[in-house]
C-alpha cells in the first residue's frame, strides 16, 4: 500500500511541475508585455510628452495582478520543493529563480508607475491649492528616486525622471515663495513731513496661512523664509519701536503700521513695551498658526530673531531703566512689574519658552546692574568733562582762614604757641579750568552717593571716584596733548588744575570720614597716593613746557650775531633784534602766565627761563678772545636794555634779584664791559668784591685779555687776580 501511495505522489509531483512551468512561462510573457506597456507609457510621458490619460491606472492594476500571481506561484514552488526534497530539485530551483527575476522586473515597473503618479498628483494638488499634500507628494517622490534598494538609477529613463522632478519641485517652490510674499506684504511710505511709515499687511486668513506654512515646512524651506521675515521685522518694526519715538496703530486687524515721529529722541520704556505688545498681538492673531508637529508659528520664528531682539531690547531700552540713584532704586518695583508683564505675554503666545525668560534673568540682579550703571555713568560724565577746553576758566579765591585750636591746651602745664600763617594749607590765588571744578564736584557727588549706599555699592563707588582721579592724570594730558606742547596758558592751567585737585583730595577723606559706611572706614581709604601722582603729572608737564620756552630763547640767541662774536670786527646788526625778540618772548609769558599761575610759581618759572637766557649771554661773551672797544660799547647798550626791561616782567620789579639768580652776574658783566682796569681791580678787591662773587679768576682774566691790549698795567692786574 505504501508503495502505491509513493507512486501516486511522484506522478502528482510531475504533473505539478509541468503546471508550474506552464504558469511561470505564461506569467513571464504577461510581465514582458507589462514592461513594454510601462516603457511605452514612460516614453510617451517623459520623452515625447504625449499625454496618456488614465492609462497609468490600468498599468498599475495589471502590475498588481502580476504581483499576486507571482506570490501564488512562489508558494507553489516552495511547496513542491518540500515534497521532492529527496529527489532532484534543480528544475524547481530554476523555476524559483525565474520567478525572482520576474519579481525584480515587476518591482522596477511598479516604482516607475508610482513616480509618475506622484508627479501627476503633485500637479493636481497644486491646482487645488492643497499645498501641504503637494509638498508631501513631492517629498515621497524624492524618497522613491533616492531609494538605494532599487536599481532605478541604472535605467535609461532615470535621468529624465530626475530632471522632471527637479523642474516640478523648483516650480512649486517658486509658487509657494511668491504666495508667501503675497500673504505677507511690506510697504514703506514717505510723507510730506519726512516721517517715514512702514506697513505690514497680512493678505490671508489663518487657514490659508497654515496651509502655506506647513507646505514650506515639509519642503524644508520654512527656515529661510522665517529668517528673511525676522530681518525685516527687526529692521522696519522692532528696531524703530525700540530706538525711535514712533506712532503704532493697527488697521482692520490685518495691517500693522509704524510711523517714525522723531529719530533723535529715545522713547520711554513704557511706550516701547506697549508698542511691542501691539506688534506681537498682531502677529499672534494673524500668523500664529499651530503646525502638525504641535509648534506655533511664533515658536518657529523665535530661533531666527531671539538673539537680536533680546540684545536690542535690553541694551537700547531696558538697560536705560536701571536706576541712577539710591532713591530711584527704591522706586524700581513698578518698572520690574511692567517688564514681567510683557515677558509673560511673550510666554503666553509661545514666542519664548518658560525657561528662556531673558528679561527676568536680566533684572533679577538689579543691585548689581544699578552699581554697574551708576559707575559707568560717573565715568562717562568724567570723561566728557575732561575733554572740555582747558581755557574756559574760573578764578580760584583763597578760602577763609583755617580754624585752629586755642593757643592754650587742655593742660595748664604748658602753652602751645602756633606760628603758622593764616594762609597755611591754603591753595594760592590762581586761575583754574571750570572742568576741574566739575571733576571735584563729581567726586563729591560720588562720595555723597557712597554714604547712602549698601556696603557692596559703597566700595564700588569709592573706587570709581579713585578711577576718575587716576583717569584725569592720564586722559587730560593725552587728549589736550597738542595744546599742552605749544600754548603756555594751557600748560599753566593744567598745572593749576592738578594742584587744585590734589589739594582738595588731601582733605576730602577727612571731610567724609564719619559719613562713609563702616566697610570703607575699616579699610582706611584715602586719596593720598593719588595726590602725589597729580602733583607729579602737573609739575612734569609744566617743567617740560618751561624747557620748550627756554629752548626757544636759546635758539634765538644761537642764531644771532653773538655766535660770531670775536670773529668779526663789529657786532652783526641782527644781534639787537635777537635780544629784543628774547625780551618779547618773556613779556609774552608774562601776559599769559601772570594772572593764571600762583604768584610764587610764576616768578620761579619766569626767573628760571631768564636765568637760562643770561647764562647763554654771559657764556658767549666770556669765551671770546678779542672784544673791540666798539663791540664792547654795543654790548653794554644791549645788556642795559635787558637790565631796564626785564624787571617789569615780575609783579614787583625790585624783587628780580630774588628770582633771577644770574641777575647780579649780568650786572657785573655790563660793568666790566664798560670799565677801566682800575675799576675792574676795585670790583675784584683781591677776590672779595662783587665781581669775585659772580666770576671765577680765570673768567675775569679772560675778559681782561679780550677787552684790553697787552700792557704792563694789564699784566700787573692779571698777575694780581688769583
Amino acid at each position: 500500500m505504501s508503495s502505491f501511495l509513493a507512486d501516486v505522489l511522484v506522478t502528482a509531483g510531475k504533473f505539478e511541475k509541468i503546471d508550474l512551468t506552464t504558469k511561470i512561462s505564461e506569467l513571464q510573457a504577461q510581465i514582458s508585455k507589462s514592461k513594454c506597456d510601462v516603457k511605452e507609457y514612460i516614453k510617451d510621458n517623459y520623452i515625447e510628452f504625449v499625454p496618456k490619460l488614465k492609462k497609468d491606472q490600468s498599468l498599475i492594476h495589471d502590475i498588481q495582478r502580476h504581483f499576486d500571481e507571482i506570490n501564488i506561484l512562489q508558494k507553489r514552488v516552495q511547496d513542491q520543493i518540500k515534497i521532492e526534497l529527496s529527489g532532484s530539485t534543480r528544475e524547481l530551483k530554476n523555476l524559483s529563480n525565474d520567478l525572482q527575476k520576474s519579481s525584480i522586473s515587476l518591482t522596477l515597473s511598479s516604482r516607475l508607475i508610482e513616480i509618475t503618479d506622484c508627479l501627476q498628483s503633485a500637479e493636481s494638488y497644486k491646482r487645488d491649492k492643497q499645498y501641504v499634500e503637494a509638498a508631501k507628494t513631492l517629498q515621497c517622490m524624492q524618497k522613491l528616486l533616492d531609494d538605494p534598494n532599487t536599481d532605478l538609477q541604472y535605467l535609461d529613463i532615470f535621468r529624465a525622471l530626475k530632471n522632471n522632478y527637479s523642474a516640478t519641485y523648483g516650480t512649486f517652490l517658486t509658487d509657494v515663495t511668491v504666495l508667501w510674499q503675497q500673504y505677507i506684504q511690506w510697504e514703506i511710505v514717505e510723507d510730506s513731513s519726512q516721517h517715514s511709515c512702514v506697513n505690514l499687511s497680512i493678505k490671508c486668513d489663518l487657514e490659508e496661512m497654515q496651509n502655506l506654512v506647513e507646505a514650506l515646512h515639509h519642503m524644508d524651506n520654512l527656515s529661510g523664509n522665517l529668517n528673511k521675515l525676522s530681518n525685516k521685522l527687526m529692521k522696519y518694526l522692532i528696531g524703530p519701536i525700540i530706538n525711535y519715538k514712533c506712532s503704532v496703530f493697527v488697521t482692520d486687524e490685518t495691517k500693522f503700521s509704524v510711523q517714525h515721529l522723531d529719530e533723535t529722541k529715545k522713547p520711554e520704556y513704557k511706550s516701547v513695551l506697549h508698542n511691542l505688545t501691539l506688534l506681537f498681538q498682531f502677529m499672534h492673531q494673524n500668523l500664529n498658526v499651530r503646525l502638525k508637529d504641535g509648534q506655533r508659528f511664533l515658536t518657529k520664528l523665535e530661533p531666527h530673531i531671539f538673539k537680536q531682539f533680546s540684545e536690542n531690547l535690553i541694551n537700547d531700552c531696558i538697560s536705560h531703566t536701571i536706576p541712577c540713584s539710591s532713591l530711584e532704586l527704591q522706586n524700581f518695583e513698578p518698572v520690574i512689574q511692567d517688564i514681567s508683564k510683557f515677558q509673560d505675554y511673550l510666554v503666553e503666545i509661545e514666542f519664548i519658552a518658560p525657561d528662556k525668560v531673558f528679561l527676568s534673568e536680566y533684572i533679577k540682579n538689579v543691585d548689581g546692574l544699578f552699581i554697574k550703571k551708576i559707575c559707568q555713568d560717573f565715568l562717562g560724565k568724567a570723561r566728557t568733562v575732561m575733554k572740555k577746553d582747558l581755557h574756559d576758566t574760573v578764578k580760584h579765591e583763597i578760602q577763609g582762614p583755617q580754624k585752629w585750636l586755642d593757643n592754650t591746651s587742655a593742660s595748664n602745664d604748658f602753652t602751645i604757641n602756633r606760628k603758622l600763617s593764616e594762609d597755611t594749607f591754603q591753595l594760592p590765588l590762581c586761575q583754574i579750568s571750570k572742568s576741574v571744578k566739575e571733576i571735584l564736584d563729581l567726586v563729591k557727588e560720588i562720595l555723597d552717593e557712597t554714604c547712602r549706599s549698601s556696603d557692596m555699592c559703597a566700595v564700588r563707588l569709592f573706587y570709581t571716584s579713585r578711577n576718575i582721579v587716576e583717569m584725569y592724570a592720564v586722559l587730560v594730558p593725552e587728549h589736550h596733548k597738542k595744546f599742552l606742547e605749544t600754548i603756555p596758558q594751557q600748560v599753566a592751567l593744567f598745572h593749576n588744575n592738578c594742584m587744585y585737585l590734589a589739594h582738595h583730595l588731601f582733605v576730602l577723606t577727612h571731610e567724609y570720614k564719619n559719613k562713609l559706611p563702616d566697610v570703607l572706614r575699616n579699610r582706611n581709604v584715602t586719596y593720598t597716593d593719588q595726590t602725589l601722582v597729580l602733583r607729579s603729572t602737573g609739575s612734569e608737564c609744566f617743567l617740560e613746557h618751561m624747557k620748550y620756552q627756554r629752548n626757544i630763547i636759546i635758539d634765538i640767541l644761537r642764531e644771532s650775531g653773538l655766535s660770531t662774536l670775536g670773529q668779526v670786527p663789529e657786532l652783526p646788526p641782527n644781534t639787537e633784534k635777537a635780544i629784543r625778540q628774547c625780551i618779547r618772548q618773556l613779556e609774552l609769558l608774562k601776559t599769559v602766565w601772570l594772572n593764571v599761575l600762583p604768584s610764587n610759581i610764576y616768578c620761579r618759572a619766569v626767573g628760571c627761563i631768564m636765568n637760562s637766557m643770561i647764562d647763554e649771554l654771559v657764556t658767549r661773551v666770556i669765551n671770546v678772545e678779542d672784544i673791540p672797544a666798539d663791540v664792547a660799547t654795543e654790548l653794554v647798550t644791549l645788556f642795559n636794555m635787558i637790565m631796564n626791561r626785564a624787571p617789569s616782567i615780575f609783579p614787583e620789579p625790585n624783587t628780580i634779584r630774588l628770582h633771577v639768580k644770574r641777575w647780579q652776574k649780568l650786572s657785573e658783566l655790563v660793568i666790566v664791559l664798560g670799565a677801566s682796569l682800575k675799576e675792574i681791580d676795585n670790583r675784584w678787591a683781591d677776590g672779595k668784591g662783587l665781581l669775585a662773587h659772580e666770576f671765577t679768576a680765570a673768567q675775569v682774566k679772560q675778559l681782561i685779555r679780550a677787552l684790553f691790549q697787552n700792557t704792563d698795567r694789564r699784566s700787573m692786574l692779571l698777575a694780581s687776580i688769583k
